[in-house]
């Protein structure tokens, strides 16, 4: 008996050369149309991306400083001033009293010195010179005032020996008492260091605070 055997197309005959059957290629338009008609996933190309170099962040500009400040911009330091030392302004003296130039009083009384003339009440002044021997002289006429409120002295108490016997020499004195000298090129004596004192307090009373704190505080308290 003769078995006929049918074989499909669609198996292969077992010796036989499989000759693969002709693709026609269509050009995909597009690479999701090629991977459609593939029918198989298709790895998408990577897109590039740019990557952004960022620059660090502008650092802010530091408020200035106040001693940064440029001189010229800073409002001006206030300096402040000396308290003024205080000093007298109107000393007691004789009525009348007047300044004499020239060495000699108005009564022809002469000498090459500075001097007080008791019985003209003059301050009897040698040419040129300076204010402060013209107030210390003008001391000497308030301890004329001191004693007799400028009234008239007999001649042994022309030269102010009775000034002393004052309360205000009395107070004076017991204030300056082991007290150095201050005063250069005078006398030595009470009624010259009361002058000198006296004349500094109305002239140049912060001079007189420098030299002699005592002498100052008891001008301040006695002396107007």
């Amino acid at each position: 008996m003769i078995v006929c055997t049918t074989l499909r197309a669609t198996e292969p005959v077992p010796g036989a050369i499989e000759t693969p059957a002709p693709v026609e290629m269509t050009q995909p338009t597009s690479t999701a149309e090629a991977a459609n008609a593939a029918d198989v996933p298709v790895a998408k190309a990577p897109v590039a991306t740019a990557t952004a170099t960022l620059r660090p962040a502008a650092t802010p500009e530091p408020e200035p400083l106040i001693s940064e400040v440029l001189p010229v911009t800073q409002p001006p330091q206030a300096v402040a001033e000396p308290a003024p030392v205080r000093g007298g302004s109107e000393r007691a003296v004789p009525a009348g009293t007047s300044i004499v130039w020239g060495g000699c009083a108005s009564d022809g009384t002469c000498y090459s010195y500075n001097f007080y003339w008791a019985p003209t009440h003059e301050v009897v002044m040698q040419p040129g010179e300076g204010e402060y021997k013209v107030q210390h002289e003008l001391c000497h006429a308030h301890q004329h005032w001191s004693i007799s409120g400028g009234g008239a002295l007999p001649p042994s108490n022309y030269d102010l020996e009775s000034w002393y016997e004052t309360s205000e020499a009395q107070s004076f004195t017991a204030a300056v008492a082991g007290l150095p000298w201050p005063w250069t090129h005078s006398a030595v004596s009470g009624l010259e260091d009361f002058a000198w004192t006296c004349g500094y307090w109305y002239l140049d009373a912060a001079y007189l605070l420098q030299v002699s704190p005592e002498r100052y505080a008891w001008a301040a308290d006695h002396l107007s």
